[in-house]
């Protein structure tokens, strides 16, 4: 090629390369390319390279019609719109468009990822993040293409909404006494229902209840932006609303709006007795309760109302029951308080009986109730009627654990009828482990309770251990003037000292015994059990604790044999513990004799003719602690001669078996 065509040829290759050169974007939006690893062109046949661009992202912010938009606001819809396309200008479909937010206080995007359509074009929805956001923020929307993240964004504000609330609708502005009725109210965005986004709304009444719930409750409203809640014209603590009450609806941002309910006066239909505290009172002068506290309740159907005047008389009176104060039985009249409730005292008389007191409306006494179950008893346990027995004295304690038995204790009051049942009686013991307390009953009308006791560490010195019952009551006296009651300084009162458990038996209180303190300081005498008293502890009053004490005995499993007279025609003796010789064994220990003829040449057959004592009974011991409590046995004895031998078999309840031989003298 000449000189001349080589310059022509390159002149026209500048000019080509000058034409292919340059780039562009669309309006408000930015697109970068991020090239991959390993890239680069084809050559061409006419040895040059073939031009390329770089693939791109724009992104923009659009409304309900497609049309970009550059702020968004509650009550309109946008859409983030990211177009895809590649080096070529085409467009890219199905692919992963990824959305983000520089603020997400701002607004909010749902969802964050959408694929391309067949026109390159993802979109997802964004929204004011609430209705009080405002300012602005950058969309960004990024693609992987060829292997190349491509990324565009675009900037938008955030505008204020214009929040309000239409008018407050009421189902009923007049409502019956208790009565409910609907709410209402519509959220509106810029004069229009906020349909695109939840509103919160508070409901508030100035009395009762909003959805059950309290004086306030909150809601959010539905797709048509209206909320809604329901009202009740009854308080939380169950009192009536009346006359014109104050609902309101309001929101943040919002005017509030009010509407007004006006409640009918509730009136009292109904009157129900509650209770009365205690159900049973005793005699006056008993020492015991003697006032009881009856309470009703009035209604208005089934809600409580307070102010209404109550009219209380007396129906059933025994002898000497007072209302509202001591012997009088003029009616009483009370206002129902805050829960509705209207209380009257009752005080006891001389005379024990049924009592009954009506409680009726003043303004309609054809509404009443009646009391249930209100009793004048006469009296609490007194000394004199206080007993307790043991089901079984000598158990098999002294060397075994867990043997049982059982302790009733019996109380009536002064007139020896039976005390009010769930009165308490405690008990205490030295030795062994007893039930703390029981509480009385009423068995074909007899008044008692029973523990259980065992034998079990400690086991005292003798084997005699001491328990005691006691229980909150009276001490007895003479009634002079005959009026079923005490008075000081008329009546003869037998005063005694505080209850103790006599450990020692010595009918005398020593300290480390077990005491009940009341605080009287008087001279008195004292005494032990079965009645112990501590002496000087007199206090000249009614009341005490009756007691009583009875003592165990923890009998051995081993026997001693004593024989008391003895020949060929009959045996006596005596069984006892080998432990504590003083004490017998068990309850329930059997004895059987048995001969053996050790004198053959005599033809005579030595037998058992009779045997008196095949069983050991129950010893129930005095409070003696020096008495012997061995038992006595005979054994008749039939053609038995010196040298015969009699054995004697003892076997406890526990299983233990000991065999005594002893040859006729």
């Amino acid at each position: 090629m000449t000189q001349l065509m080589r310059l022509l040829v390159s002149a026209l290759f500048a000019v080509l390369l000058a034409a292919c050169g340059g780039g562009g974007g669309s309006a408000g939006s930015t697109g970068t390319t991020t090239p991959p690893t390993n890239s680069g062109g084809s050559g061409s046949d006419g040895g040059g390279s073939t031009p390329t661009t770089s693939p791109t992202v724009v992104v923009a912010v659009v409304n309900s019609t497609g049309a970009p938009s550059t702020s968004l606001s509650v009550g309109s819809s946008f859409s983030a719109k990211a177009t895809v396309k590649d080096g070529s200008g085409a467009a890219v479909t199905n692919k992963l468009v990824t959305f983000s937010l520089s603020n997400a206080n701002l607004a909010t995007l749902t969802p964050s990822t959408a694929l391309t359509d067949s026109s390159g074009v993802a979109q997802v929805v964004i929204a004011p993040a609430s209705l009080t956001a405002t300012g602005a923020a950058t969309l960004t929307a990024s693609a992987s293409v060829n292997g190349a993240t491509v990324t565009g964004n675009v900037d938008f504000a955030v505008s204020s909404s214009s929040l309000s609330l239409s008018a407050l609708t009421v189902g009923s502005a007049n409502l019956p006494s208790g009565g409910n009725t609907s709410l209402s109210v519509t959220a509106m965005i810029g004069g229009t229902p906020a349909s695109a986004l939840p509103i919160n709304v508070s409901f508030t009444a100035s009395c009762g209840r909003i959805n059950n719930v309290g004086t306030s409750f909150s809601t959010t409203t539905n797709g048509s932006g209206i909320a809604t809640a329901v009202y009740n014209a009854v308080n939380g603590d169950g009192t009536l609303c009346s006359g014109p009450v104050t609902v309101t609806a309001s929101s943040a941002g919002a005017t509030p709006k009010s509407s007004t309910v006006t409640v009918a006066a509730p009136v009292a239909n109904a009157i129900t007795f509650v209770n009365a505290t205690p159900g049973q009172i005793f005699v006056s002068g008993s020492g015991a309760m003697e006032q009881s506290n009856v309470k009703f309740k009035v209604l208005s159907g089934t809600t409580p109302l307070t102010n209404v005047a109550v009219k209380f008389s007396l129906l059933v009176n025994p002898g000497g029951v007072g209302l509202g104060s001591t012997g009088s039985t003029v009616d009483v009249s009370a206002t129902s308080d805050a829960q509705g409730e209207a209380t009257v005292s009752v005080f006891s008389g001389t005379i024990p009986g049924p009592v009954k007191v009506r409680a009726s409306l003043v303004s309609d006494a054809s509404v009443f109730a009646e009391t249930q179950n209100l009793s004048v008893s006469s009296g609490p346990p007194s000394q004199r009627f206080m007993s307790l027995s043991v089901e079984t004295s000598n158990i098999e304690g002294w060397n075994q654990d867990g043997t049982p038995t059982r302790l009733t204790a019996r109380l009536a009051d002064r007139q020896g009828n039976p005390v009010e049942n769930g009165t308490v009686v405690n008990f205490t013991a030295e030795g062994g482990q007893v039930a703390s307390s029981c509480a009385t009953t009423k068995v074909n009308g007899i008044s008692l309770c029973t523990v259980d006791f065992i034998s079990q560490n400690p086991r005292p010195a003798g084997g005699r251990v001491s328990v005691m019952a006691f229980a909150s009551g009276t001490k007895d006296y003479v009634d002079v003037n005959g009026n079923n009651k005490y008075d000081a300084g008329i009546d003869t009162l037998a005063d005694i000292g505080d209850a103790y458990r006599d450990d020692n038996e010595n009918h005398s209180f020593e300290q480390g015994e077990f005491v009940v303190p009341r605080g009287g300081t008087n001279a008195c005498s004292g005494s032990g059990w079965p009645f112990p008293a501590r002496a000087n502890t007199c206090d000249g009053t009614l009341g005490t604790t009756v007691r009583q004490q009875a003592v165990l005995l923890f009998s051995s499993s081993n026997p001693v044999l004593n024989i008391v007279a003895f020949n060929a025609g009959a045996m006596d003796f005596t069984l006892g513990s080998i432990d504590n010789p003083l004490l017998p064994m068990p309850a329930g220990t059997v004895v059987s004799v048995d001969t053996g003829d050790r004198t053959p040449g005599n033809n005579l057959a030595c037998s058992v003719e009779k045997l008196f004592g095949t069983v050991v009974p129950n010893v129930i011991p005095s409070p003696n602690p020096n008495e012997s409590l061995v038992t006595s046995h005979q054994v008749i004895l039939k053609n038995c001669a010196s040298n015969d031998l009699v054995s004697v078999t003892v076997l406890t309840p526990g299983g233990l078996k000991t065999i005594f031989n002893v040859p006729i003298p």
